[in-house]
């Protein structure tokens, strides 16, 4: 039984054909109104932090007729939220993956608030191996700004297992001089 029935419009001219579909569990090709959608109708699943659009590619009955898309991973955090390393950094693991099969394209920090109390602050987005797997660069995170791009990824782009976004926040001296700061991070990406 599907808990949170998703939601449709129909949208065919003669007769039923592909459907925009929206809800926020996972499809389920296998189960309820996703085994009888036609094929080519997309799907967005939303939740606080995450928006994913699948489309459905084969009707086998199976959870592999529905395909990933695009995808993006958003979360705002505050400079408390981070870890002290006990230097430099401060670091956030954010709460949602990128999946696997995810080609990464952009990420992109919006309503920044400046990372002050230190005489600077620089950021990177990787994935805990790779510190800027996901940024290119170390762009300014010390004033306030509407937006910032971090640049392109300069780290492998497919996903071949799931992977854990880890924010890296670098100040001049140790990062418990940082008294001030908080973003919304978004990661773009294909499925």
């Amino acid at each position: 039984m599907i808990t949170n029935q998703p939601q449709w419009l129909e949208s065919g001219i003669d007769g039923a054909g592909p459907a925009q579909w929206y809800g926020p569990d996972v499809p389920d090709g296998d189960r309820g109104p996703w085994v009888t959608a036609p094929v080519g109708s997309r799907y967005c699943r939303r939740n606080a932090t995450s928006t994913r659009w699948y489309e459905k590619r084969k009707n086998d009955g199976r959870d592999d007729d529905w395909a990933l898309t695009w995808g993006e991973i958003r979360q705002t955090f505050l400079y408390s939220e981070m870890t002290d390393g006990g230097s430099t950094a401060g670091t956030l693991v954010l709460d949602e993956q990128i999946p696997v099969g995810a080609w990464v394209l952009r990420t992109v920090l919006r309503n920044v608030t400046g990372f002050t109390g230190n005489t600077s602050a620089v950021i990177t987005v990787g994935d805990g191996t790779d510190a800027d797997r996901y940024s290119t660069g170390t762009p300014s995170v010390f004033t306030t700004a509407n937006a910032i791009d971090v640049g392109a990824v300069s780290g492998t782009a497919v996903h071949t297992a799931a992977a854990s976004v880890t924010v890296t926040i670098t100040s001049a001296t140790d990062f418990t001089s940082v008294a001030a700061g908080q973003a919304t991070i978004s990661i773009y990406f294909l499925g």
